[in-house]
């Protein structure tokens, strides 16, 4: 008992294992906390819309899910139309106001839960595919839990710094010599140290994964465990017969063997080579090199030894395919590794683990003569384990000059004015689209992107700007062969007093795991929104980015992102500094206030085009004829501009550019002239 509390102390506190122990619980769970995201984040932002329908459909398909679905589908198309229809009607004086809220009433009702609908449509549209083995669930808990194959690095650090001291501290110390000549220094020796590291390394495995299954279960829950794995789809083409939960337990059972091999690695090298810096390095390559160094995901799950036990999760994958544009033919990205060959491989990894430890206890045992040793390198294991947790946490902030008071307008995306210069799209030569300024004192025109590798980067056609700065989009791309992949989206925002550039905001696009650190590929739903994104703007605190029907808001510090506003179709959208202007479905202007959150109707104005300046609302008024109207902000008073109805109009400066209604024609109105 002596010797085993001896060692005990040494590992935990001569060798500083417990404060790497601490160190990794802190760090995993601010990991956890910080960069968790949700497979699908648009469940937890529209929760209270999808969870109703959730309920109702809950469990195994039935044929009485699917009538649910093709009603519920058509009611809402049908609500679409008719309040469509209704609107129109009331605008046109067809429809008296009270028949039109009782007509629209219980139609925009129902339109609320769209969002909702549309997310467990497409939970349905998988779940029809394969019904007998695939249920119904709130996935995001489930699919943070299993549906990836990271290697944790924070854990596979800590076994390193816990095991490897095991057998070389004593080397370092010239102690091995000394411990042999005693009674109980051979065998006996041996054997406590190899029962005291791997009974650790289970114990913390064990608690490990208990803290992952605890933080899932509170952030998003882990209800309907006795579901079928498939019913997630990173498992949908899997052959396994088993329940999420019972994936789990493998998962875990499977990580336990994988971390006791690995254990038995480190101490087998740290007996060879006796040296605490190089054991560190060989180890740590025989884990890294082939989970990075194979281009085929499922290969590292062929292969005996602790790397695919570790990650647990490919042993229940089923064999997927990717189309090759190229030759038109199927690709393999994971083969399935069946259940014959899991035995094999866990049969082959299992003997050598046995023999590992033999090699040990007879190296331990008859090494009575010992030669000089030199000194080994004591490593800084502290700087490496907070180097290793050091990841890249997106957050931007911002040099803007938030005194300076911008207004933006949705129809003015394409262009911008300050002091010295006017940035415009230059869309004369359709072949080459380009953002360009203007010199205002010279009239020369310079192109405002020097873009070293055009056939790599596109451009979107939206500018923002506030004060000297300028802010644009663009998008990266690779090309394999003739298919071109869209991978990254960035916001840059330039200086225009020394035209030098700074990335504020970086979006991860491509759908493949990246090769560094094997990071998650991005969320389909964020990649397509952010591809169908046509024109963004941001204040001191968030970036706002205008898709086809939402408005997300990212914050510049952590990242996250929400969604602020939705409406059926984004057409006229304006902001101030702090509130949101726009069109909604009735066709009344709406502002929202983006520090609180709330919305404000704009009484009596009803139209689907408006523009935003220092102190009015210009827009066309749909109750009269489409003709041109100003509002006061300051004191709400309305008069009218024209006459005659106006198709569509813009402003430049003092001056609004009109086209006539009934001539076609173009027109200009001097604001000063209009008393504004």
């Amino acid at each position: 008992m002596s010797t085993w509390m001896y060692e005990m102390k040494k590992m935990f506190l001569l060798q500083k294992g417990l404060l790497f122990i601490i160190l990794y619980f802190v760090l995993s769970a601010a990991v956890m906390l910080v960069l968790d995201k949700p497979e699908s984040p648009d469940m937890e932002m529209n929760a209270s819309l999808y969870s109703p329908y959730l309920k109702q459909v809950q469990g195994p398909y039935t044929e009485a899910t699917e009538h649910f679905f093709m009603e519920e589908a058509a009611r809402i198309s049908d609500a679409k139309v008719a309040l469509q229809k209704a609107t129109d009607d009331y605008y046109d004086g067809k429809m008296g106001k009270a028949a039109f809220l009782s007509t629209s009433g219980p139609l925009e009702a129902l339109l609320q839960n769209e969002k909702g609908f549309q997310l467990i449509y497409d939970q349905y549209t998988y779940v029809r595919e394969h019904p007998a083995n695939r249920y119904f669930l709130y996935t995001n808990g489930w699919n943070g839990l299993l549906a990836h194959d990271s290697l944790d690095l924070l854990w596979v650090l800590l076994l390193l710094l816990l095991v490897t001291p095991v057998f070389c501290f004593e080397y370092e110390s010239r102690m091995d010599a000394l411990l042999l000549t005693v009674r109980k220094g051979t065998r006996y020796h041996a054997v406590c140290k190899i029962g005291l590291a791997l009974s650790t390394v289970a114990v913390l495995c064990l608690l490990s994964t208990g803290l992952r299954y605890i933080f899932y279960q509170f952030q998003y829950g882990l209800e309907n465990g006795g579901y079928p794995l498939q019913s997630l789809s990173y498992f949908a083409t899997s052959t396994r017969d088993c329940t999420l939960f019972e994936a789990f337990m493998w998962v875990t059972a499977g990580k336990l063997f994988g971390s006791l091999c690995f254990a038995a690695l480190i101490l087998l090298v740290s007996v060879c080579l006796k040296k605490y810096a190089v054991a560190l390095f060989s180890c740590t390559a025989v884990i890294l090199l082939p989970y990075y160094g194979l281009s085929l995901e499922s290969t590292k799950y062929f292969l005996p030894g602790p790397l695919g036990f570790l990650v647990s999760t490919g042993y229940l994958r089923g064999t997927e395919y990717e189309r090759n544009p190229l030759n038109n033919q199927l690709d393999v990205v994971f083969r399935e590794v069946s259940l014959a060959v899991w035995s094999v491989v866990f049969a082959v990894t299992l003997i050598l683990c046995l023999g590992v430890l033999v090699v040990i206890l007879n190296r331990r045992t008859n090494m009575w003569s010992t030669g000089k040793r030199k000194r080994g390198i004591r490593a800084v294991s502290l700087m490496l384990t907070l180097c290793m947790a050091l990841s890249a946490i997106a957050g931007c902030s911002s040099r803007d000059n938030t005194e300076t008071r911008v207004i933006f307008n949705y129809s003015s995306k394409q262009s911008y004015e300050n002091e010295h210069y006017r940035f415009f799209i230059d869309e004369t030569d359709l072949k080459n689209i380009r953002i360009v300024f203007e010199d205002k004192q010279t009239g020369e025109k310079h192109n405002f992107i020097r873009n070293p590798m055009p056939s790599l980067t596109r451009v979107e056609n939206a500018l923002f700007g506030k004060g000297t700065h300028v802010y644009y989009i663009k998008y990266d791309s690779d090309k394999a062969g003739f298919r071109e992949n869209v991978n990254r989206l960035s916001m840059i925002e330039v200086d225009t007093t020394t035209f030098r550039e700074r990335v504020v905001f970086e979006k991860k696009l491509s759908m493949n795991k990246s090769p560094l650190l094997g990071l998650a590929k991005a969320n389909a739903q964020d990649v397509n929104f952010f591809m169908s994104m046509s024109a963004f703007f941001l204040d001191e605190h968030s970036l706002y980015f205008i898709g086809q029907d939402e408005i997300r808001r990212v914050n510049r510090l952590t990242g996250d992102m929400q969604v602020v506003l939705r409406a059926p179709v984004m057409r006229s959208i304006a902001f101030d500094g702090r509130t949101i202007y726009y069109v909604d479905g009735k066709s009344q202007v709406v502002q929202h206030d983006t520090k609180t959150d709330s919305e404000t109707v704009v009484p009596d104005l009803i139209t689907q085009a408006f523009v935003l300046t220092d102190t009015e609302l210009l827009f066309l008024n749909r109750k009269d004829q489409q003709k041109l109207y100003a509002l006061d902000l300051r004191d709400s008073d309305l008069h009218k501009l024209t006459d005659m109805p106006v198709l569509s109009f813009y402003c430049e400066g003092q001056s609004i550019f009109y086209v006539n209604k009934e001539d076609q024609k173009q027109y200009r109105l001097d604001r000063s002239e209009t008393g504004s």
